[in-house]
Parts: structure tokens; sequence; C-alpha cells
């Protein structure tokens, strides 16, 4: 009886705290499962506002920019307007989006088209007007296209207007202010392009908002019925007449308070029951020594077992790989070990979600499952890497029988919330005993086969070989030989000039990087720049090339010599760098260098792989007056048309068009092009690869800008450059 009585308080004791540690974790649950409902939800409203934002974007700036448009004829035309209904008329057809267009000599409305509807607006006074003086006179000074609204048109309705100033023999000391060039846009006509409306009919809140360009005072366009809630997105739209800034939010306060007092209802019902049910057991040891040796057996399970899969893991792999082993070299059997994992995995999880993620991981698992034989094993090995052990088979092409099996199994299709996902998986197979005897081993030799399939192009599979292992001993060594020549300082500094094609003068050039190997002497970037970037060294790299650029300006600033505009080739890891603006102006600040004196080159690839970042910092460094150029133009995926909406001063075509430009019809057909229409975008072009003199008169003849080639000069060392041998033509 004592014994039972000393039982019950201790029992009793631990129930207690069982409750409140229950309790403790569901309210903990509860807040977390909120969270991620937040977070999913602003990832959700982030994709959103992106997609409207863009929408917006377009009909707004082929809107704004066809004032600029109409601007350039005006200039064209000496400021005389007979042409302007038609003109106008074809503008507003081929755009779209635009209700009218206006001419305003000395700031004073004479024409519009249509006039039909707008008659009451002519006469207008748009200088005068108090409401739009101060955005008007700073559009004059600053020679820049400027929008006012949402404005109350005196012909009726509520619209945005974008408003470019007009200057008769611009860029001469005879440059004069003729008047505004003004597109019209309806914010309904707007609106009705986008899914803001069905938006907001379906609980979401949105604002549309600009700065004033005078007070910088937040001017709301539009926006929905309901005030914005705490949980919302925002994207800017970068316009030629500034940053706009679109907002989507969705309330969710009395579902989340709802799930709050759910979950805490159920955390304390669950904790009270099971404190119950624990008091019950520690009052009965006979019952608590059997849970405790059925959870033990459990555990020991789980030990072995993937969660997320069902799969065995590596940890089993490696207990039991030693005894199946030893059963095979005892019944003479060959085995073999396929080491693999899905092809741009992370993909997936950056931008779909690693719950879509998980579930491809368990489809993946149950086909894989479904293909092995009987004394087949399959593991998940960690992440998105599987391994499956072949134990009984009779060769290696058996192997790949079973590899071939594999790789189509994967590719087929999965289906998922009225989405489909087409995967591809790479694979190494190391032959036991052949390749190796214990799991390291093996493991090592299928991974470096794996590599080797990688680098084939994927989707397929590779047998180890010893001729793989030399291969990534050179690796390892062309690596690290990397690594020392930073350390070492080996880089040198090259720079090819650029010239002008119509002055013959050499206004630039294009600094360019060679490694003095102490080994193999001078190496072109081509052989050690895809190294460095696959082992993550380019970074470093590049803040070297940009350091030693920025300091051989300063240096020939000292030594008296002309001024010279310096390209920069920059990563795609550069430009996904936070920090890159910071390091960029502490560095001109430390070598006292003007910032209209480099130039950044990126490649359209690189832009692509996240064009609002992209877009974002050359946006900043152009205004810090930073030359921003595209390289090797004409060879990625974007067009001239993606142009308009980045920050871009210069063209760079590749020299793959001007190569064969005498003899090629097409070449000078592109070529052309594409001079004429980067003109029209205020973007001169630089052709590379100019290597006759036939080459730069057909050039110059297109009204190509500049040049870069072997004609002038192959790239130079800074004593060489700094030489600085006038251009001599071989006519």
């Amino acid at each position: 009886m004592k014994k039972a009585e000393f039982k019950q308080p201790s029992a009793l004791f631990f129930s207690l705290i069982a409750f409140f540690i229950i309790a403790f974790c569901g309210g903990y649950w509860t807040q977390s499962t909120n969270k991620s409902i937040v977070n999913q939800q602003q990832s959700l409203l982030s994709g959103i506002s992106r997609t409207q934002a863009s929408v917006l974007e377009r009909r707004l700036s082929s809107s704004f920019t066809s004032a600029q448009i109409l601007a350039y004829e005006v200039e064209q035309n000496n400021g005389n307007g007979k042409w302007f209904p038609n003109y106008a008329s074809k503008l507003i057809e081929s755009i779209g989006g635009i209700e009218n267009l206006q001419l305003a000599p000395d700031g004073i409305i004479s024409d519009i088209y249509p006039l039909e509807g707008n008659e009451t607006a002519i006469g207008f006074d748009i200088i005068s007007t108090p409401k739009f003086k101060d955005e008007a006179m700073l559009s004059i000074k600053n020679h820049r296209i400027f929008v006012i609204g949402p404005v109350a048109l005196v012909q009726g309705g509520v619209a945005v207007i974008s408003r470019a100033p007009i200057y008769l023999h611009k860029g001469t000391q005879r440059e004069l202010f003729w008047g505004f060039a003004s597109a019209v846009i309806y914010l309904d006509n707007l609106l009705e392009a986008t899914q803001l409306k069905q938006l907001e009919s379906e609980g979401y809140q949105y604002s549309l908002s600009r700065k004033h360009a005078a007070t910088k005072e937040i001017i709301v366009l539009s926006s929905s019925l309901t005030p914005l809630s705490d949980i919302q997105a925002s994207t800017n739209l970068i316009l030629p007449v500034g940053t706009w800034t679109l907002r989507i939010s969705r309330a969710l306060d009395a579902q989340l308070k709802q799930r709050k007092i759910t979950g805490y209802a159920i955390s304390f019902t669950v904790a009270f029951l099971l404190s119950i049910a624990l008091y019950a057991i520690l009052i009965q040891p006979l019952k608590l020594r059997k849970l405790v040796k059925e959870k033990t057996a459990e555990l020991q399970e789980l030990a072995y077992k993937d969660p997320l899969t069902g799969l065995p893991n590596r940890r089993f792999l490696q207990d039991s790989l030693p005894r199946i082993l030893y059963n095979n070299q005892r019944r003479k059997r060959i085995s073999a070990f396929i080491y693999f994992d899905l092809d741009n995995f992370k993909r997936i999880n950056d931008t779909i979600g690693h719950d879509v993620g998980d579930q491809v991981l368990v489809i993946a698992g149950d086909r894989l499952n479904k293909l092995k034989g009987i004394s087949d094993l399959v593991v998940r090995l960690g992440g998105d890497e599987f391994g499956i052990l072949l134990g009984d088979i009779g060769d290696d092409k058996q192997a790949g029988e079973q590899a071939n099996r594999i790789l189509e199994s994967i590719r087929t299709p999965i289906k998922m919330d009225s989405r489909e996902y087409i995967l591809s998986t790479s694979l190494g197979i190391a032959m036991i005993p052949e390749h190796g005897y214990d799991l390291v081993t093996i493991m090592q030799n299928a991974d470096m086969a794996l590599y080797q399939a990688k680098l084939k192009g994927k989707n397929q599979y590779s047998f180890y070989t010893e001729r793989m292992k030399i291969s990534t001993h050179n690796l390892i060594k062309a690596e690290e030989d990397l690594t020392r020549a930073l350390q070492r300082n080996e880089f040198e500094m090259y720079y090819q000039p650029q010239f002008d094609l119509h002055t013959n003068h050499v206004f630039g050039a294009e600094a360019l990087i060679r490694w003095n190997h102490p080994e193999k002497g001078l190496i072109f970037p081509n052989d050690f720049i895809p190294l460095a970037e696959s082992t993550g060294q380019i970074v470093k790299l590049g803040y070297w090339v940009l350091e030693s650029s920025i300091a051989y300006l300063a240096q020939r600033k000292q030594e008296g010599r002309p001024d010279i505009l310096l390209h920069i080739n920059l990563a795609s890891e550069q430009l996904s760098d936070p920090h890159f603006v910071i390091l960029v102006q502490e560095l001109l600040e430390k070598y006292q260098v003007p910032t209209h004196l480099i130039g950044f080159e990126i490649t359209e690839t690189s832009i692509l792989e996240d064009i609002h970042l992209a877009r974002y910092l050359l946006q900043t460094l152009k205004e810090m007056g930073i030359c921003i150029a595209i390289d090797d133009f004409g060879t990625g995926y974007s067009s001239l048309s993606q142009l308009k909406n980045l920050p871009v001063d210069l063209l760079k075509i590749d020299r793959s068009f001007v190569m064969d430009l005498e003899n090629d019809p097409d070449d000078r057909k592109i070529v052309e092009a594409i001079i004429a229409m980067a003109h029209k975008l205020n973007i001169k072009v630089l052709a590379e690869g100019v290597e006759t003199r036939e080459q730069w008169k057909m050039l110059a003849e297109f009204q190509c800008n500049f040049g870069q080639g072997y004609y002038v000069s192959k790239a130079v060392t800074a004593d060489e450059f700094n030489q600085g041998t006038p251009i001599v033509h071989k006519d």
C-alpha cells in the first residue's frame, strides 16, 4: 500500500510536466503554422504583384515612349507640325493603350489627335498651371520626360499624362526649348489590361503609386476601396519617367485568429488527454516497460529509414553493405552500385517550393522502388541523391540496362495540382568488386562517374574508369593552381583599344585578364574562367580585375595621360552580389577616379538569370554615371524589345556577325537592323571583331558608332597601350 502511495505523487508530478510541455509545443506549433500561412501568402502576393506590375510596365513603357518618339519627330521636322495627325494616328495604332497624343508649343496645347471629344483641352497652358508648373519646369531644366496624374482632364475623364520636352537644334549652342509632346492614358483603360479589379473582387487590396518629380511626395494613382492590410507585397515598375510602385495585400486577420483559437484549444485538449494517459501508464509499471520496449523498436526502425520517402537511408546502407558484399563474394555474385541525383532539382525548390520538391522526391523514390529486383536495394542518401545496389547481375551490360530503365522512369512527367513537371537524372556506376569493396571507395568512384555524366550533358549514365581518377586529380590540381595564382598575384591586365569609326580616335579600351602561369606561360581567359566559375573563385577574381582596372585609370591620371573610357567585364555572380555597388563606390573613392571613366560589360545570358535584380543593379550603377554595355549581343536569348526596359548606354555586336560582313548579305542585314533599332532607343553601338578596312567602311556606312578588333590592335599590356599608337588605315 505504501509503495502505491509513493508512486501516485510521482506519477502526478510527471503528468503535470508532460501537460505543460505538450501544451507549450502545441502553442508553438500553432504559432509556427500561422507564420507559415503568412509566409505562403506573402510568396503568393509577391508572384501576383510581379505579374501585374509586368503588365502595367509594358503598357506604360510603350505609352510613355510614344511621347519621346513624338518629341523626336518634332525635332526632326524643326518644329513643323503638319505631319502630326497622320503620324499620331499610326503611332497610336502601332503602340496601343494611348487615348490621345498632344503637341504643346511653348507649353500651350495646340494639336490633339484624335481631336473629337478633346476640343476643350486646346489652349491649355501646361507651364502656367500651378498644379503642373513645378514638374514642367524641372523637366525643361533636366531635359527629361515627366508624368502627371492622376488628373481630371478638362475634356473629361481621369488620366495619367507623360510629357516629353522638345528642343530644336539639340546639342548645339542654338538649342531652343520648343514645347512638349504628350501622351494621355486613361487610368480606367490602363487598369482594364490587368486583373487588379478582379483581384479586388476576390478579397485582395491594391495600390498603384508614384513619387512627384519635384516634391518627392507619394501620389496614389489608383487603389482598392479597402485599404492595404499588413500582409502585402510590392513591386517597382521601372519606367522612362521614374519608378512607380504596385502594392498588393490580402487581409487574413480573422482567419489567423480563428486558427490560433482552434490550435490552442486542440493543444490544451491533447495535452490534457495525453497527461491523463501518461498518469495511467506511470502507475502501471508493467505496461510502461512494454510501451518503452515497443517505442525502442520503432526508434531503431526510424534510424534506418528515410522519413520522407520511406526508403532505407545512408546509415542502413553503411551497416548492411559489408554483410551483403560478404554473402555476394561467398556466392560469387557480381554487384554494382548506381549513384545518382535529379538534374537541376534545386531549381524546383527555389522557384516552386520545398513542399513540391518533397512530393517530387517521394514520387521518384516510389518509381525506383518499383524497378528494383529481389536482391537489389534502393536507398535515399540525402537531399535529391539516391543509390541502387544491384545485388546480383551478370555483367556491366546488365547494369547499363538497369540504368536506362531508371532514366526512362524518371523522365516520365509528374502531374501535381494541374501542373506537369519533367525531370531527368544523371547516373554514375561503380562495379563491385572491380571498382571497390568498401562503401567509401565504391561511393567515391560512383560519384566520379556521376560527375562525368553531368559533364557530358546530363540525363545519361557513365561507368567509372581509372581515367576519371586522373581527371579528378588534374581538376583538383587546377583548382589549387588558381587559388595560389590569386594569392601570388600571377594575373595581369591587358587592354584592347576601342575606337570611333567616324573620327579615327581611340576613346577607350576593354580590360582583359591574362594568367602568367609559372609552368604553362601566358593563359587566356577561355582556359581558366570556366574553372573559376565552377569553383566559386570567379567573384574574387572579378573583384581583382575591378580594382586593377580602376588603379590603372588612377595611374594614367597621375602620369598626365588623357582620360579613356575603360570597359570592365562583369560575371553573373557579381550581378547577384548585394554589396557590389558599395564595393565600386569604395574603390572609386579610394583611387579618386571619376565614375564616367569606367563602364561595365554584361552578357545577355547573365542578365536573364535574374532580370529584375540585374535591372535594379544596372540602374543604380548608371545613375552613378557609369556606362552600361551589353556584350556579345545577338548570341543570347534576349531581344531589342527587352533593351528598352534596361538602362543600357552601349550595345556591342558580337564578332560572329562582323567577321563575314563583306561576303554574307544576311549578316549585313542583321548588323544594319541592330544599329538602326539601337539608335532608336538612344543606345550607341560598338562592333567587335573589326579586322579589315572594308568592315570598317561598311560599319561606318551603317552609322555604327564604335569598333574594336585586330584591325587596330589586339589586347596589349598597359605599357604598350600607354604609347597610344595612332590609327593608320591600310587602304
